[in-house]
Formats: structure tokens, sequence, C-alpha cells
């Protein structure tokens, strides 16, 4: 069980505790300051790659994590990594995926209410611009389908949750293109070009509110795109694990 407290807007500390359940291909990383502990998270997933390369990509991986919390607003309660192989058409592909579970007072303790407010502002903000939208309808969730972007309200056995899938195509930045070696090709382009590789990029979120004033949130982000539905599942299936605290009783006991 998780237990622990965000700091809602007003300053007041808001307790949450729960439970859920992460597939086991996810390898729990450590604390974004242990450095050993990063490198030995790797290895239990690739143990049979060049030692120099997963100590630079633990370094990558620990300068970037922090990136995931926005101060007082959210707490990141883990992060997980999945790094392997899956099978598509017959042909094995690379599978790699970045789990977040992090925490935000909601200022509301109605849950339907706090999940449909959650629902219409990702609406708003992936379709703001876009009109030709495919309804979507199943036994357990309806939304709605762009281009780029899915939103569902879903129903979980915890109780009401939103779930939203968009793809993007991000730009790298100079600085991981230089660190990574791509910036060796620099030297090959005419005076005044640069190169900045641009790759597609997934990112799967699950939102739970609480029994009382905070949401969990449960995002995986990924570049394997090609396995989105296999990375849907996990993320369906970690939601069905919920289970949180019943909320504590204010008040005199009138009953």
């Amino acid at each position: 069980m998780t237990r622990g407290s965000v700091e809602a807007a007003d300053g007041r500390p808001v307790p949450y505790a729960f439970r859920c359940t992460v597939p086991d291909e996810f390898v729990r990383l450590p604390d974004p300051g242990a450095v050993d502990g990063w490198y030995e998270s790797l290895t239990r997933l690739v143990p049979d790659a060049d030692e120099t390369h997963l100590a630079a990509v633990a370094q990558q991986l620990r300068a970037a994590l922090p990136g995931l919390s926005r101060g007082g607003e959210e707490t990141v309660d883990m992060t997980a990594l999945c790094l392997g192989t899956e099978d598509v058409g017959g042909e094995e592909r690379l599978s790699m995926g970045l789990l977040a579970v992090t925490v935000r007072p909601s200022g509301h303790r109605d849950r339907l209410l706090t999940a449909e407010g959650i629902y219409r502002a990702k609406e708003r903000r992936f379709f703001s611009r876009e009109s030709d939208l495919r309804e979507l309808d199943f036994p357990l969730g309806k939304g709605v389908q762009g281009r780029q972007d899915m939103v569902l309200a879903a129903k979980l056995p915890c109780g009401p949750a939103v779930m939203s899938t968009s793809l993007r195509m991000v730009t790298l930045p100079a600085r991981l293109v230089a660190e990574s070696g791509l910036g060796d090709i620099a030297a090959d382009l005419a005076p005044g070009e640069t190169v900045r590789p641009r790759l597609p990029m997934a990112t799967l979120q699950l939102v739970v509110p609480a029994p009382r004033d905070y949401c969990v949130y449960v995002t995986i982000s990924t570049p394997s795109v090609f396995l989105l539905d296999s990375y849907s599942a996990r993320l369906a299936q970690i939601g069905r694990t919920f289970t949180f605290d019943a909320p504590a009783r204010e008040g005199p006991d009138l009953g």
C-alpha cells in the first residue's frame, strides 16, 4: 500500500493511500539520485548489454526523470522501465516504455465530477482544432478518437477513471543528439545545417480519482508506437488492480 501526502494549492496537506499492481515486465527504478540503483535496474533488464552503454543510459535516465515532477503540485510515487523485445507480425521489435505513477490533489471529493472535469479538459486540449472525430463505445468505456489522440471515460472496479492516448513526433534536444554520438553526422553537413532527429512518441495515461480529494496518474511514455495496443493493455491491467483506503471520517458519528 502506498501512503503519503501531497500539498493542495491552498497549502493544505492531502493524505493519500492506494494500491496497484504493475506488470512483471516493468522493473522499478530507484530514487533519481541513486546512480548505482539505475545501473542495477538496467542490468536486470538487458543483462547482455555492454557495460559502458548501460552506464551512459543510466546517467541519461537519471538526469531526465526529475522532469516528471511539478514541484508542489505533483508527487512521483514510483517509476519503472520496460525494456525488451516483442513479436510484431512475426518479427522481434524493440519494446521500451517508461512508467510513472504520480499523485496530485484534485480539490473535489466527488469522484464522478472529478473524472468528468478531467475528461472535458483532455477533450478540449486534444480536439479543439479537430472536428472529424470517431465515437468510441465499449462495455466499460465511452469516448472519442481523432487522428492522433483518444480519450475514454472508463469504469474500473474501483470507480470512474479517464484513459487517454496521444501520438506525437518529438524533436530530440541538441544536447542529447551530441551526447548520443549523432552529432558526428553534422561534420558531413554544409555550414549552417543542423541535425535534429525526430521520432514518434506515444503517451498513454490513466487518471483515477480517489475517494477523497486527490487523483492518481499512471503514465506510460514509449517510442515503440507499433506496440500501442500492447501498452494500452498493460495500462488497463494496472487500472483493474487499483484499490483505495476508505476516506477518514470527519466530524462526530451521529449514527
